[in-house]
């Protein structure tokens, strides 16, 4: 995704940059719905993000669904292209010994994700910061990232007080003219929006 800066909705594998609580074995979607390729028992997928393997040097992932069951299965082969990715698992040799793992995704633990180039953030890492105005007034804090195909918007619960004409949502463009800072360290986005944007909102 990009936008301000690269986002993607995955986990960060680093530890000084992951929220109190979460385990390093969190399983996290890196690509979905498995589909037959051809024969030989080889499936492809699409990549949850462009452009970061996650499969680089591991030999092993989780095939199900987030928050459900998986199985671990060994990885013989796999290949990258652009978001697509094709690969074999070990002693899957034929369409039907694969046909299980269709509509499936593919899983690894938090702990297993690779680090994203600088200035790139991984949507758990925006999740629960607190947004403030570049005068230091506070809006709310980030509760997710919606995906438009273009530029990534932040959804932005209001913080108390904010009167009854303020929405119950936020939707800012996490466009780098608005997101001028972002501090994962301090738990904080400094945003300069639009003049009139805020009070779209009721703030």
């Amino acid at each position: 995704m990009q936008g301000m800066t690269g986002i993607t909705n995955l986990k960060s594998s680093s530890s000084e940059h992951r929220p109190a609580g979460v385990a390093g074995d969190v399983e996290v979607t890196v690509a979905t719905g498995l589909r037959l390729r051809g024969a030989g028992g080889r499936l492809t997928a699409r990549m949850v993000a462009a452009g970061v393997d996650q499969l680089r040097e591991r030999d092993w992932v989780l095939v199900g669904r987030a928050g459900g069951s998986t199985r671990r299965l060994r990885v013989e082969e796999y290949s990258i292209y652009a978001r697509n990715l094709v690969l074999k698992f070990v002693d899957l040799d034929d369409a039907a010994a694969a046909s299980d793992l269709v509509g499936q995704d593919i899983l690894i633990p938090c702990n297993g994700l690779v680090d994203l180039p600088e200035g790139s953030y991984y949507i758990f890492q925006l999740v629960g910061l607190t947004v403030r105005t570049r005068d230091g007034r506070e809006i709310g804090k980030v509760r997710d990232i919606v995906h438009t195909g273009g530029t990534p918007l932040l959804a932005i619960e209001p913080g108390a007080g904010r009167g009854t004409s303020a929405r119950e949502e936020i939707l800012l463009p996490a466009a780098r003219s608005i997101c001028t800072t972002i501090d994962v360290g301090s738990g904080c986005i400094t945003i300069d929006p639009p003049e009139g944007l805020l009070e779209l909102y009721g703030i």
